[in-house]
């Protein structure tokens, strides 16, 4: 029994290798599934607001869209139309009762359609309209659809289910809530309404399935290696093998220890593996925390990471322990005295090394040495190969040739918002730009990337190429990219349902053609801005980026005028306080001179700002002659009227007011200064204002009354409408500031309500601007006033309107105008966004800096090459001890003996590299194949260039030529002696349990 405690007890330094080997492995598959990991649960988490709120199927006939559904679905009959243009169209049939209980068991709106005819978001008032369906020509009632938070697209029709079947149907949704537990995962088959966050855990779900993969690589390799040592254990220990079985020990246990053996080997390097990967991927993102590189991942073994490890180490043990068997195997076939016969020479490993030494002998070096190489090697180059292959991808997503316009400060492309029109500034410029929306999709279980474009825009800027079909030409027509395509599984004239990206949302399109496109794109669904605008809640004439191909010329200057805000009214002789919003849309630090001009009159003033920071600055000029003038900074001009200093207004009065009634009014000056003791007339009658500058006029019957304010020869006028139906309402007054913003300026409007009343008014006040309500309540007492601020979205140039309401009637409206400055835009594509995509924003977002993830990757990869390497050839050294002890005892200083082994291990290691290289390509063909190499739905090509070539051989020889050297280190420093002992001490005493390099 003693020889059994020396085989599990006694671990020579060849056994410490393999744990080496096994450690390096196992460190890199922890680091990558940590790395990894931890950047799934970045993204996952960013995108964890976005739960999928139920999912959309389609099916092709009602019939089987009713037979499917459950209890909590809503079935949508649809119909294919043809409008007048000629354009296709969707004409949805909606059971109201059914949409009004699917609202309240979600946050999903289903329009309910008017009693008769239909509606759409496509007109703005009620009109006729005649479309064409299967089965029937029809002319509907068409009215507006304001629903701008429906899952329909807006471009759609909703109708009774009766004008559905009219028109024919040709096919049906079926819409289902989600539940609690499905609402965070993947729909097995359909759409999600919302897709966010089922895109990153699709994308997740190939990313373990990419790792399960490299688990199986690193099995292989520590299967190879353990196998290795347990041979050479074996080799070594035959004669005390040879005494076990002659003295009768069966071969099966013996077969069994050296499993217990090896499984204890693999269990201890893959304890160590994990220590190891822990540490060293922590150790790298904390070295990059402190040299100020942009990272927010959070490395820790989460109980997602614990799940998926714990189960590959067990399949690395076991595979460690089964190697250890079949090594065992192999020495214990036949009578025991076979135990005692070296078959050094009888592998085909062997024979391969005597067939490569009749070609080109070596030195020190043996060609068996190759075959172990070349498995730690295969890992190497299909690291080179996979990162490269990566690279090829990614990069076009994180950097282009050209620029890529976006909202200055906003964290993430689906954030941004710059107008549509500013690609056709940019175009102006001489460059080609394409106005882009992006959209996360989920279909059947497969995540994938949707772009808004338009479709010539996005070729030019591309350089994509249609291969197969057409371009779109209709809203509900897309082109898909070859690679997804092939991923999908779809062709042209095909059709696909689209779920909403951070909204709820559903929308159907048909494939009309096929791209082929560099990169990621062609990864793509490329469908139109409408439909994009609709699955990611862009507003009409916004888009999320803009992408151009080259570089604009401007001054590079990149401090803009944002925002210029005046006085309306101002005394003559006064000095006009002109405040200015400037912006640094760039990533240096800029100084800007602003010169504001008046009346042919300029003052200057310089103002210095940091990276991307606003500050508004405030110049004073002086109005001397009255009337309009015209003040102009930074190419935005802002309109005043100059007034005598003891001017009067009057405020307060309200638009409509019933008979008899005493409205209170206010008279100001110029300032804004109430002025007492003014006369106010109405009607022949007078009162006379008080310290306040108020008064109470009595109005007279119905009709229109002036109200006349006079003071110091000064006068101003107002007129009322009196009417029998007019209510005691609030008097409003409505401003935004500034009246002229930039795309980049939220505006904000300001409410100032006042109760010209005798009583108490309590109002429930909506301010309405663009689509957006902010409702609020209000209680004034007699003569009280108040000031609301309402912040404003951002919105594209032009005019918008500003309204405000109560109990249903207008109170008073306001219309700013958004100016689209060229020089804006200019700016903005030379502000430091050079040669930075949308995507790549993105990717920094999530991961910090995309390098840091690839640079732990490699370092991890290289550990576990050298490590294994280094171990491999060590087992195959230690039977040149002689020839190494030859070479010590005839005078060969150490110095000779590692230039000769560099030469060796060169030779050998460009042999081995090049059959490693052709090995790895095969695999990852193989895996290409199979729809294995898929990450977030874009598929990785294997990449083989010369440069690619070229690094996997240089790579491959320098870490074979550093693995040998690691490898004899200790044998050209070791006495002749020592190396020309022929029998280790172990095999001549077998009780020992010593070993020749211990």
């Amino acid at each position: 029994m003693g020889y059994r405690r020396h085989l599990l007890r006694r671990w020579s330094r060849r056994d410490a290798l393999a744990v080496l080997v096994v450690v390096v492995a196992v460190a890199f598959l922890t680091g990558t599934t940590l790395v990894v990991l931890a950047a799934g649960a970045q993204t996952t988490s960013m995108a964890k607001e976005y739960t999928t709120e139920g999912h959309a199927t389609f099916y092709p006939t009602v019939s089987s869209a009713r037979a499917a559904a459950d209890g909590q679905a809503v079935v949508l009959p649809t119909a294919t139309v043809e409008g007048a243009d000629g354009t296709a169209t969707r004409v949805v049939g909606v059971a109201c009762p059914q949409a009004t209980s699917f609202d309240r068991r979600s946050s999903v709106t289903i329009p309910c359609p008017p009693e008769s005819g239909g509606a759409t978001g496509d007109v703005a008032s009620e009109t006729k309209r005649v479309v064409r369906g299967r089965d029937a020509r029809l002319s509907l009632s068409v009215r507006p659809r304001h629903a701008p938070e429906s899952v329909l697209p807006p471009r759609w029709y909703v109708t009774n289910e009766s004008v559905v079947e009219r028109l024919g149907t040709t096919g049906a949704f079926v819409v289902e809530p989600a539940s609690a537990a499905s609402s965070a995962s993947v729909p097995p088959g359909g759409v999600p309404l919302r897709s966010a966050l089922a895109f990153f855990l699709a994308g997740m779900r190939q990313v373990v399935t990419v790792l399960g993969l490299t688990a199986a690589g690193a099995g292989v390799l520590v299967g190879v290696t353990v196998y290795g040592v347990t041979r050479m254990h074996t080799y070594d220990r035959r004669r005390t093998i040879f005494v076990a079985r002659a003295t009768g020990d069966h071969p099966t246990r013996i077969r069994r220890l050296y499993a217990l053996r090896s499984g204890a080997l693999t269990a201890v390097g893959t304890a160590l593996g994990y220590a190891v990967g822990v540490v060293v991927t922590r150790t790298a993102v904390n070295a990059a925390v402190y040299l100020h590189m942009p990272t927010s991942l959070s490395i820790r073994v989460s109980p997602r990471a614990a799940a998926i490890l714990l189960p590959l180490y067990g399949v690395v043990v076991v595979v460690g322990a089964f190697a250890g068997y079949l090594a065992a195997r192999a020495c214990t076939r036949g009578p025991p005295v076979r135990s005692l016969s070296p078959r050094d020479g009888a592998g085909w490993s062997a024979r391969l090394a005597d067939s490569l030494s009749r070609g080109r002998s070596l030195s020190l070096l043996d060609w068996r040495i190759l075959v172990p190489s070349v498995a730690p090697l295969a890992a190497f180059c299909l690291v080179v190969v996979v990162v490269a292959s990566i690279a090829g991808v990614v990069t076009p997503m994180v950097r282009t040739g050209g620029t890529t316009v976006a909202q200055p400060g906003a964290s993430h492309p689906i954030d941004s918002r710059v107008p549509e029109s500013y690609a056709t500034a940019l175009r102006d410029h001489g460059t080609a730009a394409s106005p882009e929306i992006l959209a996360f999709a989920v279909h059947d279980g497969r995540p994938m990337l949707v772009r808004g474009v338009n479709y010539g825009s996005f070729e030019r800027v591309s350089n994509a190429t249609l291969v197969r079909g057409r371009r779109p030409d209709d809203p509900g027509e897309a082109v898909i990219g070859a690679d997804l395509a092939r991923t999908l599984g779809v062709t042209a004239n095909d059709s696909l349902t689209l779920g909403g990206s951070t909204v709820p949302g559903v929308t159907r399109v048909e494939i009309v053609g096929e791209y082929r496109a560099p990169g990621p794109f062609d990864d793509q669904l490329v469908v139109s801005l409408e439909t994009a605008r609709h699955l990611a809640r862009v507003d009409r004439g916004m888009v999320q980026v803009i992408r151009t191909t080259g570089t604009v010329a401007t001054d590079r200057n990149t401090a803009v005028v944002v925002g210029v805000s005046t006085p309306e009214r101002v005394p003559r002789n006064a000095t006009v306080p002109v405040r200015v919003q400037v912006e640094n849309l760039g990533s240096s630090r800029v100084t800007r001179t602003l010169t504001v001009e008046i009346d042919g009159r300029t003052r200057a003033t310089s103002v210095t700002l940091g990276p991307h920071e606003h500050r508004e600055v405030a110049v004073r000029v002086r109005a001397t002659r009255l009337g309009r003038h015209r003040i102009s900074v930074g190419g935005q001009t802002r309109s005043i009227r100059v007034v005598p200093r003891d001017a009067i207004e009057l405020r307060g009065l309200p638009a409509r007011a019933p008979p008899g009634s005493t409205p209170l009014v206010r008279v100001l000056g110029v300032g804004g200064a109430p002025i007492s003791d003014a006369t106010v007339s109405v009607g022949g009658r007078t009162v006379r204002t008080g310290s306040n500058g108020t008064a109470r006029v009595r109005l007279g019957a119905t009709g229109n009354a002036t109200v006349r304010a006079a003071h110091g020869g000064r006068t101003a006028r107002e007129t009322v409408t009196v009417s029998r139906d007019a209510p005691h309402s609030l008097s409003a007054r409505v401003r935004v500031r500034p009246s002229k913003p930039s795309l980049l300026t939220r505006p904000t409007a300001l409410l100032t309500l006042t109760n010209p009343w005798n009583a108490t008014l309590s109002k429930t006040v909506t301010l309405v601007a663009d689509g957006e309500r902010t409702t609020r309540r209000v209680t004034l007492e007699p003569g009280a006033r108040t000031t609301v601020s309402v912040g404003l979205g951002r919105q594209p140039p032009g005019s918008h309107a500003v309204r405000v309401t109560a109990d249903g009637r207008e109170l008073g409206t306001a219309t700013y105008r958004v100016t689209g400055d060229d020089r804006i835009a200019t700016a903005l594509a030379s502000s430091g966004a050079s040669g930075e995509t949308g995507i790549g924003r993105a990717i920094s977002t999530a991961f910090g800096n995309l390098n840091l993830l690839v640079a732990v990757f490699v370092c991890l990869a290289g550990l576990m090459t050298v490590g294994s390497t280094t171990a491999t050839v060590a087992y195959t050294v230690h039977s040149r001890r002689r020839v190494f002890g030859v070479h010590r005892a005839t005078g060969a200083s150490p110095l000779s003996l590692l230039r000769t082994v560099l030469v060796d291990a060169a030779v050998v290691g460009a042999v081995a590299t090049v059959v490693a290289l052709a090995l790895a390509l095969a695999v990852l063909a193989l895996l290409a194949n199979r729809d294995l190499l898929v990450l977030y739905g874009i598929r990785i090509p294997p990449v083989l260039n010369p440069r690619v070539i070229a690094g996997a051989v240089v790579g491959g020889v320098g870490v074979m030529c550093l693995s040998a050297v690691l490898a004899v280190a200790a044998l050209t420093t070791a006495q002749p002696g020592a190396l020309l002992s022929a029998v280790p001490r172990h095999a001549r005493d077998p009780g020992s349990g010593g070993d020749a390099d211990d």
